[in-house]
């Protein structure tokens, strides 16, 4: 059997009630969990019935409380006591005296609500020889009457109380899900959302190297991830939703200020790439959440219209077209940086930004220039440049000096094939930028100004044009040498897959006596283009 590290989260199963109820005094005996296998995202999952693998501490004296539909607002009873009964879990419950209670008791009394749902947290699990996760320890949190059925092996009967028992004193709410350190099972579950965007790069990266694990907020997190993508790591994940905007207090410089980037990071990870790279400011499409190899269906061939009389005596020629795929498999990029003191570090909000900036900074320079200029061999993605079937701009035998008229022809060989829009736009480095501003007329006036508009917003034949070093500039051709690179197209047609979040695994070892702590950010993605003909370079222009 297989050990899995388990994590702290709320997981919940649904029960049938019995049919046959007799109601003999205030306090109900709920089937409250079997080992009955319920389907989870990870396959089958089993909880074990033994004393050593429940913890029923919560969940008896009034402590856990009975709702409705889960809703903390909806308090409807407490649980008196539980206890096993052979493979199932038994628990004692008693109705408050709110109209709520006093209704939903009604109902259940009459048979109108069958069906009860436990909350549970999972301390640990194995997976079987059958594949089947077998959970070994796990906590009761809460027990909530519901409408839909999923464990038919167990049931309700009623319970007599002793005399002179009373009724625990019932619960005026229920903690909320961050102070006892649980959140929902659900990818998109509110719990799951607010956790994320709280989680702190530094906590988690104080927690790896400390040697005591990630905890509270940031293992919850990372065990939801990990459930999700069916992945594991000895480091840790960062949620795509954790790179937002946290709560900034700016005041002066001395108190921080100074310390807060004006181009804070967006909603999350793909939005901070987005703003921190080229192919992402021109609208590269971002494909995130991929799991194994990816096929995307791409047209490659278009049907074909014919004119006919109408009059009856025409046929129709069938066209069909041509459809292939564009392909994308995992390929992995690495970035190592270090940090001295980093256990001194405060998880302030500032100081947060700075390390996340750090690492999107490094991991979007690397998509960048994949993206652009990938080799397609070892390890790497195959950048724009190297795609087979763009279009191509030849300067010379031994390459030309850049000019107009190559930009000219590049949007030419991409509108030829019907793909030039608007939204297109150059991309090319800073020596060419230089060299085509240097243009000049026969009077001496340059033919571009200069001084037109910053980097970004510059614009040559009515398109935008961006500049980068991760364009080449030592390509050669022929003699020549030191060749530079201009690229053209329609960047949504980029197709950048992500095939996980970002992974940060912490080495507080290496530099140990240098006080220094590394931290390695991965990434899994790839890149691809959707058509080739919707770009178009020129890889031989002369520019010093």
């Amino acid at each position: 059997m297989k050990t899995n590290t388990a994590i702290k989260e709320i997981k919940r199963r649904f029960l049938d009630l019995d049919d046959n109820l007799a109601i003999k005094d205030d306090v109900f005996t709920l089937s409250v969990s079997s080992e009955y296998p319920v389907s989870r995202e990870y396959g089958q999952e089993i909880l074990l019935h033994t004393k050593e693998s429940i913890n029923l501490e919560r969940f008896s004296g009034g402590k856990a409380p009975v709702l409705w539909n889960h809703n903390p607002d909806e308090m409807i009873g407490t649980v008196v006591r539980s206890y096993l009964d052979g493979k199932k879990l038994k628990a004692d419950i008693q109705f408050g005296s709110s109209e709520k209670a006093e209704q939903i008791r009604k109902d259940v009394e009459k048979g109108i609500i069958k069906n009860a749902s436990i909350g549970y947290v999972i301390e640990d699990l194995k997976e079987d020889e059958e594949g089947r996760m077998v959970v070994t320890k796990f906590t009761p949190m809460e027990l909530s009457l519901v409408s839909v059925p999923a464990d038919p092996s167990v049931g309700f009967r009623s319970y007599q109380t002793p005399k002179g028992d009373k009724m625990a004193e019932p619960l005026k709410q229920i903690p909320d899900p961050e102070n006892i350190q649980a959140i929902g099972n659900n990818w998109e579950e509110r719990e799951y959302r607010a956790a994320a965007l709280d989680f702190s790069v530094i906590e988690a990266a104080k927690g790896i190297a400390s040697g005591r694990g990630l905890t509270g907020r940031e293992a919850e997190v990372n065990r939801e991830i990990e459930i999700q993508t069916g992945k594991r790591t000895q480091g840790f994940f960062v949620p795509k939703t954790g790179w937002s905007k946290r709560a900034y207090v700016a005041g002066t410089a001395s108190a921080g200020g100074n310390l807060i980037a004006t181009d804070l990071l967006a909603d999350n990870f793909i939005e901070a790439l987005r703003n921190r790279t080229v192919v992402g400011e021109l609208g590269a499409t971002y494909l995130p959440g991929l799991v194994g190899n990816v096929a995307i269906p791409r047209r490659s061939g278009d049907n074909t219209a014919y004119w006919i009389a109408g009059d009856n005596g025409d046929t129709i020629t069938e066209s069909t077209g041509t459809v292939d795929q564009v392909t994308m498999s995992p390929k992995t990029v690495a970035a190592y940086t270090k940090f001295s003191h980093l256990m001194k570090l405060q998880a302030t909000p500032e100081i947060e930004q700075i390390i996340r900036n750090g690492f999107v900074a490094i991991i979007a320079n690397a998509i960048d220039a994949a993206a652009l200029n990938g080799s397609g061999s070892s390890n790497q993605p195959t950048g724009i440049l190297n795609v087979s079937g763009i279009g191509s701009v030849a300067g010379g035998t031994n390459g030309a000096a850049a000019d107009l008229d190559d930009f000219i022809d590049l949007k030419k060989e991409v509108s030829v094939d019907n793909a030039d829009l608007s939204s297109c736009a150059y991309v090319t480095n800073a020596k060419v930028e230089a060299a085509i501003h240097k243009l000049k007329d026969s009077n001496g006036d340059y033919i571009l100004s200069p001084y037109g508009a910053e980097v970004g917003s510059q614009q040559i034949l009515s398109r935008k044009m961006e500049v980068t070093n991760n364009i080449p500039s030592n390509l050669s051709k022929g003699s020549g040498s030191n060749l530079s690179a201009i690229l053209y197209g329609n960047f949504s047609d980029l197709y950048i897959g992500l095939f996980s979040e970002l992974e940060i695994l912490v080495d507080p070892y290496t530099d140990f006596a240098k006080g220094t702590t590394g931290l390695r950010a991965i990434q899994s993605l790839d890149i691809n283009v959707a058509h080739p003909q919707s770009f178009a370079a020129m890889k031989d222009a002369i520019a010093a």
